[in-house]
């Protein structure tokens, strides 16, 4: 015989005595529980068989490979950790959030509010949403600081303010307006304000020239009687300051009468 044929007779030889040595060494219990494993998994395969689960390899080798079945067990583990930390309590208040962020939502869908996205987004960028916010927290100090009775004063000023635009408007507003505009297209608005300065200066002037008369009166009354005849007269008219009124009244007199009379 050949060498071929004499290892193979001795290889199946000893595979025979493996098996022989397995079967004395397997017990009914050892065989109950190969039956069931190999049951189990020909159940198993026949179960990924029919639903089509040999299409997955390439995906899971690829998860795999790329360590991302490793993050999705980091991640499950972290779902669970979470579900047995959260209690019925914090269950019904993230429930109840939930409820209130999607009615929310529905609310904004039905009222259109996304057509506003566009106009908020520019706020945002103008940095008028930071001025609108600032303008909010004034009023609401001032909201704050106002008192019953502030509250009072302003609605009565508003009040008044109204009551007298109100008769503003029904005492003959439009006329006065019509009159101003006239004015206007006339030019004699701006005469008259040209006019103005000079117009106060005078009346100053007259303020002044009667305080003058005034005073005089008063102190006429305060001054002792003068000797009459020529010697009174002429102890009058010889005092300096008497002699620079009497010449005031002289040259006023002049200027009267070359304005006032007409030649």
């Amino acid at each position: 015989m050949s060498e071929q044929v004499q290892e193979g007779m001795t290889m199946q030889r000893e595979v025979e005595r493996v098996v022989e040595a397995a079967r004395d060494a397997l017990t009914d219990d050892m065989i109950g529980r190969i039956a069931a494993a190999a049951g189990d998994g020909a159940e198993l395969l026949d179960q990924v068989n029919r639903a089509g689960l040999a299409r997955a390899i390439p995906a899971l080798a690829q998860l795999v490979h790329d360590g991302d079945l490793e993050r999705l067990v980091q991640l499950a583990r972290l779902y669970s950790s979470a579900q047995d930390a959260m209690t019925d309590e914090m269950v019904g208040r993230l429930a109840e959030t939930a409820a209130s962020g999607l009615g929310f939502i529905d609310q904004a869908s039905r009222a259109g509010l996304e057509r506003a996205i566009p106009a908020i987004a520019q706020l945002v960028n103008d940095g008028d949403l930071d001025r609108l916010v600032q303008l909010a927290r004034l009023y609401g100090s001032a909201q704050d600081a106002m008192t019953d009775e502030m509250v009072g004063r302003l609605a009565e000023t508003m009040g008044s303010g109204i009551s007298l635009l109100d008769r503003f408007s029904r005492g003959g507003a439009d006329r006065l307006l019509q009159m101003l505009e006239q004015l206007v297209a006339s030019g004699t608005l701006d005469r008259i304000a040209r006019q103005l300065p000079l117009l106060t200066q005078r009346l100053e002037m007259l303020e002044r020239m009667l305080h003058c008369f005034e005073a005089a009166a008063n102190a006429s009354d305060k001054e002792p009687p003068m000797p009459g005849g020529i010697g009174g007269m002429w102890s009058l008219v010889k005092e300096p300051e008497n002699q620079r009124s009497l010449r005031f009244l002289i040259l006023l007199g002049r200027q009267m009468h070359d304005t006032c009379v007409t030649r």
